[in-house]
């Protein structure tokens, strides 16, 4: 018995001693077990060796790769069809360098980690990046994307858990999106967006121009909770999805980001949920006890910006149990804005100081490329106005009917413009009341202007509107 055991130890050491030696990456990629582990290259670049590590755990069917020293450089690294994990020690113990001028964003948006179809997890660390383009233009620090070789496939499970991705903001030459998901380059019809998952957890972001971007089909599940964002262009984006999306407890800090050029749109919204002619017939938004800070760099900061231009679809929203933190120079911007969006929920939410209006529902524009249709089927109910300083708490706009605003709400100040909606409780105001308030932080954008000037910017990263 003895002998045998003594034979399986020497024939299990012997294999893996085979396994090792078949690697072919440098000395530092080592198999420990089931782990892959990659150490630092004291010569500056460990872009080849983590390559290489993950070439070989795609291959191999290993499921976890440990980065064990303090601080890697990379450039950009990609894998197709992994499944597993690609983590540090914390994020306090693992940091990540993305080199600047490392990756090639000429023709497409670059990614530094990316991860084409598969089942993949990034875990406990921390990513720094700056410039990381060699042209310019734009680029992801995390990227799961459809199969770039084969459009058709296109489902990929993406986790990103407890990682900190720092950017340098505008001091930066780069459009950096800290994560995304979204049918890969070179894919560039509607009917191959990405399908799956995304899920962002306890990560911390901050400096970068988007933050979390996604534009997933077929009723994917997004979920981004228990998160940290902080000056940020655009912190949270959805476009043309057809996906379930969950944004549960983060905490958002908006309009606190005051470099970007005006028609961009950036640095005023945190929430931002957009669909076009390309969209997909139908979405869901889910957006539950977050707190949404405005910075109060402008009078125009906005929460959450949701609308429709070109085509209507079938978006449901709720919106519940969130604080909405104001600022006392916001005489344009608002809480929630949605237009053309029709059903949804805004229950148990606490509003303080001030905003222009914050709660803005209302029919677009058809002149201005929006949808233009009637919009009903809101309630309003059990919300908390009492610390609100707003002209205007809520204001149902044209084309509004049947919205419920319910009793029991610290007595809002509602502008019901069509006078078509159900109004149980409300104390009395002009529908022009918040034009009287004055703001020191100058003429801000309207939000059907920012609306329009964030698809903009964000049209331009996306590879399905090239």
């Amino acid at each position: 018995m003895r002998v045998a055991f003594l034979v399986f130890i020497c024939l299990t050491a012997f294999s893996e001693m085979a396994v090792a030696q078949d690697l072919s990456c440098s000395s530092a990629v080592t198999l420990k077990g089931g782990t892959l582990e990659v150490t630092s290259d004291n010569s500056g670049g460990d872009t080849e060796n983590l390559q290489c590590a993950i070439d070989f755990a795609t291959e191999a069917g290993f499921r976890d790769i440990f980065l064990s020293s303090s601080a890697y450089d990379i450039g950009s690294v990609s894998a197709r069809k992994f499944l597993g994990d690609l983590r540090g020690r914390s994020k306090g113990n693992t940091l990540v360098r993305i080199l600047n001028g490392a990756l090639n964003c000429s023709e497409t948006m670059g990614a530094a980690i990316e991860f084409q179809v598969g089942n993949a997890s990034v875990r406990n660390m921390t990513i720094s990046v700056d410039s990381p383009c060699a042209d310019g233009n734009a680029a992801a620090v995390i990227a799961f994307h459809s199969n770039a070789a084969n459009c058709a496939d296109r489902t990929v499970f993406g986790n990103v858990d407890r990682v900190v991705i720092a950017g340098t903001g505008t001091q930066g030459s780069d459009t950096v999106v800290g994560i995304i998901a979204d049918v890969a380059p070179g894919c560039d019809s509607s009917d191959q967006r990405v399908l799956g998952t995304l899920k962002v957890n306890r990560s911390e972001l901050s400096d970068l121009e988007i933050g979390v971007q996604t534009s997933i089909g077929g009723g994917g599940q997004v979920d981004i909770n228990y998160n940290s964002l902080a000056q940020i262009g655009l912190p949270i984006s959805i476009l043309d999805a057809n996906q379930s999306t969950t944004i549960l407890a983060n905490k958002v800090t908006f309009n606190d980001v005051d470099s970007y050029g005006a028609s961009s749109g950036l640095g005023t919204t945190a929430i931002y949920v957009a669909s076009t002619a390309a969209s997909p017939n139908s979405n869901t938004t889910t957006i539950k006890n977050n707190t949404l800070t405005d910075g109060g760099l402008t009078a125009g900061g906005t929460a959450v910006l949701v609308g429709q231009i070109e085509k209507g679809i079938a978006h449901k929203m709720a919106v519940t149990g969130n604080t909405f933190q104001g600022s006392s120079g916001n005489t344009a911007g608002g809480g929630l804005v949605a237009i053309d969006t029709e059903d949804g929920v805004i229950s148990g939410n606490t509003f303080l100081s001030a905003a222009g209006t914050w709660i803005d529902i209302s029919s677009g524009d058809s002149s201005q490329g929006f949808v233009g249709r009637d919009v009903s089927g809101w309630a309003i109910v059990a919300n908390a106005f009492s610390g609100s300083t707003a002209s205007v708490d809520i204001s149902l706009g044209e084309g509004t009917s049947g919205v419920i605003v319910g009793r029991s709400q610290g007595f809002p100040k509602v502008d019901d413009i069509t006078g078509e909606n159900d109004i149980l409780e409300s104390e009395s105001a002009s529908n022009t009341a918040f034009a009287k308030r004055k703001s020191s932080l100058g003429r801000a954008a309207a939000p059907t202007e920012l609306f329009h000037m964030q698809l903009s910017t964000l049209m331009r990263l996306d590879p399905l509107h090239d």
